[in-house]
C-alpha cells in the first residue's frame, strides 16, 4: 500500500500529506460515494459519483482553489478520512474547517479521532498559516457533533437557512437568512478564534491535551446544548420580548 507521510502525530491518529497517486488511488475516492460517510455533505457531494479522475482533479487544484487538506490515518497507517481548510482568506485571516471520516474503521475511537483531527488541524491553522478565526457549519442533526467541538474552544455565532457560497467573512445577513419553519433545514454556524485557541492552550498546554482528560469532558458536556437554547430563544423568546415591546 502506497503509505504518506506523516505531517502531525496525534494521540488516537495522524494527519498525512496526500500525494497525486494517493489521490488517484483506490481509497480517497471511495470516502465521497459512501452513504455513511457522506451522509452530512451538501446534497451535490452526495449525489456526486466520484471517480479516480474526479478526485485526482481535486488535488492537483488544491492551491488554486485555496485548501489545506491532510489525510486522516490510524496509528497503524490505515486512512480514514480528511480534514481539510477551504475559503482560506490570507487577508482577513480567516478559513473553514471540515472533516469527513470511515466511523467503521476503529468505531470505539471514531469520535474522538474526528476531534483529535479536527484540534490538530486548528492548531496547525493558526501555528503554520498565522491565520485568527476558522469557521464551520453544522446541521441539526450534527449538534452532538457540534456540541463536542466546543471542547476545542468552537462557539455558536449564528444559524441561518442558507449554506454561504462565499467565504463566512464576506457574508451579508438578512433577516430572511434566520427565519425559519424547520429546524432540521438550517445551518448552524460556529467559529473558533485566536484568542480561544490561544486562552486553552495556555490553560491545557494543548486544545487536546489526552484522549482520557476529553472523555472526561465529554461525560461532562451540559444536557441542554447550545442548538436547544439557541432556537428557543430565536423561536420564542425574541418573539415574545418584541410582542412586549411593541405594546409600550
Amino acid at each position: 500500500m502506497h503509505k504518506l507521510k506523516i505531517i502531525i502525530k496525534g494521540e488516537t491518529i495522524n494527519l498525512c500529506q496526500p500525494t497525486k497517486k494517493f489521490a488517484e488511488g483506490d481509497i480517497w475516492y471511495k470516502w465521497l460515494n459512501d452513504p455513511l460517510i457522506n451522509k452530512n455533505l451538501e446534497k451535490g457531494y452526495r449525489k456526486l459519483k466520484n471517480t479516480k479522475k474526479k478526485q485526482l482533479s481535486f488535488f492537483m487544484n488544491l492551491k488554486k482553489d485555496k485548501r489545506k487538506i491532510f489525510i486522516i490515518s490510524t496509528k497503524n497507517h490505515i486512512y480514514k478520512g480528511v480534514v481539510s481548510l477551504s475559503k482560506i482568506n490570507n487577508l482577513k485571516k480567516t478559513c473553514d474547517i471540515s472533516l469527513i471520516s470511515d466511523t467503521k474503521i476503529e468505531p470505539l475511537l471514531a469520535p474522538y479521532a474526528g476531534l483529535e483531527s479536527m484540534a490538530l488541524m486548528s492548531k496547525y491553522a493558526f501555528s503554520n498559516l498565522k491565520l485568527k478565526r476558522i469557521d464551520c457549519a453544522f446541521t441539526i442533526v450534527q449538534k452532538s457533533w457540534q456540541q463536542r467541538t466546543e471542547l476545542i474552544g468552537y462557539k455558536h455565532i449564528f444559524r441561518s437557512r442558507y449554506r454561504p457560497k462565499t467565504g463566512s467573512s464576506t457574508w451579508s445577513l438578512t433577516m430572511e437568512d434566520f427565519k425559519l419553519s424547520d429546524h432540521s433545514k438550517a445551518y448552524y454556524y460556529t467559529s473558533l478564534s485566536y484568542e480561544d485557541f490561544k486562552d486553552l492552550e495556555k490553560k491545557r498546554g494543548k486544545i487536546w491535551d489526552s484522549l482520557n482528560l476529553m472523555k472526561k469532558r465529554i461525560s461532562k458536556l451540559p444536557k441542554k446544548d447550545f442548538f436547544d437554547i439557541s432556537n428557543k430563544f430565536l423561536d420564542y423568546d425574541k418573539k415574545n420580548y418584541y410582542s412586549k415591546i411593541n405594546k409600550l
